[in-house]
């Protein structure tokens, strides 16, 4: 029995070692091939396809491995602008053809693509827009309603109804839970604790979300009013009272040019580029377009850092859950510390795309900008958030680019902690005991409330730091302290608002940040190489620095609906207890 034992148990070793073998050693080829896979050259005539699926990230790795297994996208945003300017200088390139398919990128990104479309028709070439799953978003409209042609199938449908933003409140789920959150905070607008207290908005939350919906709003008005040839009261009117749902209604009001199938559309750009009816459309995709512009090799360089995600204390890229990305302090100062070091750099750009999070890490990562600051130009480039502690790092910079839907401001700060004891002792019977060498040694233990005099400790800290936080802006953006609140107090703002009250000094992208920055650097934007920190990992790479944490983004755990609110909370959770400057909303209005 022991033998026939030891025999089945070395049989499935010896299976299972050959499988992970096996699996890797497929990985290793699909590796070899990939790399060795030469994109085919552009042909003359041809038609580049801008697929617009799923977000348009930051950056991108270009590991194939982590595009099949990951699910990364083959171009990112900055790339694929500069796939689209390339194109308007190419002969080669006789248009474009915009292909959306449930695109969700944020509306600060996908600003920057259509003015970056917007300046490719200045080329006098033509774009096309169609969508490939019979059914367009006004997000997607928003970049489509550039094109010179809006196609949709004769069954499509069309979605133009306005926007709205939908927050999801816990303060009921934890009642019933008996779990008390004891919260202190500063600045009325500082709403990042109302879904764990509360079950609606507060008034305050309330007036600070329409007004970014109002601006989103107002933004895609104008934008669609000037590329469709029509007044903005006559999209209002389109949006608010003529409601449509189909693509007949969209020809009807003249907001599409033509109900074609996707082979007519073919059909149609054969004979924009002078091919015969029976030749295979000649296309080249964007991110094959972009993988063939080779960047300029310059002695002059200018850096970019790109800070992406909520902020935490320590070493890291990915939040615990996978998926998503974190701004981990002791990451990014060495990042900022390796380009300050790189050879040639004479300037640099911090891309900041933060909600914010622990405000003693976000002030560790300032300080690393501010040594920066004293050696060089140093720019702040805005993306889709820089609210919160992303503003406290924008303080580090000597001029603030943002897009118009930008959201950033929310100067202000709250501490939280959750008293688990009603739901531990009194619903599942688990009860505590302790020895302590004071009355406070035992206040973060998670097992009881706050005294009066712990709750009091609690506000002067957190009090302090927003105190802190109102002298960085004030220093910053030569105002006075008061003059800060008042444009305070945790209410988050558009990027074109920041502009009115002083928070941001120009609209524009990281194209327009780099070309800032070389100008401060005394350089020509097109003499200078741009070199990107940090650099995006591989899958390889990923499975040797985090296992765990690349497993669990193979499962794919962010595509669940909650998983973006569990990812804040966990990280509240880890520094529950201490001060922090987060704007935790993850802002998806439609």
């Amino acid at each position: 029995m022991k033998f026939l034992k030891t025999l089945v148990a070395s049989t499935l070793g010896s299976l299972l070692a050959i499988g992970v073998l096996l699996f890797f050693g497929f990985l290793f080829l699909f590796a070899i091939a990939a790399a060795s896979d030469q994109r085919p050259p552009v042909s003359a005539g041809s038609v580049m396809t801008v697929d617009l699926r799923g977000t348009l990230p930051e950056q991108v790795s270009g590991d194939p491995l982590t595009q099949l297994i990951l699910g990364e996208s083959a171009i990112d945003i900055h790339k694929l602008t500069n796939a689209i300017e390339a194109a308007a200088d190419d002969s080669r390139i006789d248009g474009i053809w915009i292909r959306t398919g449930g695109m969700v990128s944020s509306w600060a990104t996908l600003e920057t693509l259509r003015r970056s479309l917007l300046q490719f028709k200045e080329s006098g070439k033509g774009i096309v827009a169609s969508s490939t799953v019979h059914f367009i978003t006004e997000a997607e409209y928003f970049v489509a309603s550039v094109a010179d042609s809006i196609f949709l199938d004769p069954e499509g449908v069309f979605e133009f109804n306005g926007f709205a933003f939908t927050s999801t409140f816990y303060g009921g789920l934890l009642d019933k839970l008996g779990v008390t959150v004891e919260v202190v905070r500063a600045g009325n607008f500082k709403s990042a604790v109302e879904p764990y207290t509360r079950t609606d908005m507060s008034e305050a939350n309330k007036e600070q979300l329409q007004a970014l919906v109002d601006g989103m709003d107002r933004s895609f008005v104008s934008s669609v009013a000037a590329s469709r040839n029509m007044s903005e009261d006559q999209v209002r009117q389109l949006m608010d009272t003529d409601i449509m749902f189909f693509s007949r209604d969209a020809l009807d009001k003249g907001l599409v040019d033509e109900l074609l199938y996707e082979d007519e559309i073919q059909q149609m750009l054969r004979g924009w580029t002078g091919q015969d009816a029976d030749e295979k459309l000649r296309t080249v995709s964007a991110a094959n377009f972009a993988s063939q512009i080779r960047a300029p090799r310059a002695t002059d360089k200018i850096a970019v850092v790109h800070i992406t995600g909520m902020m935490i204390a320590g070493s890291g890229s990915t939040s615990p859950l996978g998926g998503g990305s974190v701004a981990a302090s002791r990451t990014v100062a060495k990042s900022i510390q390796q380009a300050r070091d790189r050879s040639g750099v004479k300037a640099m750009v911090i891309r900041v795309n933060s909600p914010g999070g622990f405000a003693p890490a976000g002030d560790a990562m300032l300080r690393e900008i501010q040594r920066t600051a004293e050696e060089m130009p140093v720019i702040i480039s805005m993306g889709d958030a820089a609210a919160s502690g992303g503003y406290w790092i924008a303080t580090g910079g000597e001029y603030i680019f943002a897009e118009r839907n930008t959201i950033t401001g929310s100067i202000g700060v709250f501490s939280v902690f959750f008293d688990t004891s009603d739901l531990l002792e009194d619903r599942l019977g688990i009860t505590f005991d302790h020895v302590a060498t004071g009355p406070s040694a035992d206040m973060f233990s998670g097992v009881r409330g706050y005294s009066p005099a712990e709750r009091a400790m609690m506000q002067r800290s957190t009090e302090s730091t927003y105190t802190s936080f109102l002298e960085k802006v004030a220093e910053s953006r030569s105002m006075t302290v008061e003059e800060v609140d008042a444009i305070a107090g945790g209410r988050v703002w558009t990027g074109e608002d920041a502009l009115k009250i002083g928070l941001v000094d120009e609209l524009g992208g990281l194209d327009a940040a780099i070309a800032y920055a070389a100008k401060r650097a005394e350089l020509s934007p097109d003499d200078v190489q741009v070199v990107r920190y940090p650099g995006m990992k591989t899958f390889v790479e990923q499975m040797a620095s985090s296992p765990l944490a690349t497993v669990r983004s193979m499962t794919e755990l962010q595509d669940w609906p909650l998983a973006s609110e569990m990812n804040t909370l966990t990280n509240v959770l880890a520094e529950q207890g201490k001060p922090q400057a987060l704007w935790p909303y993850s802002i998806s209005i439609r």
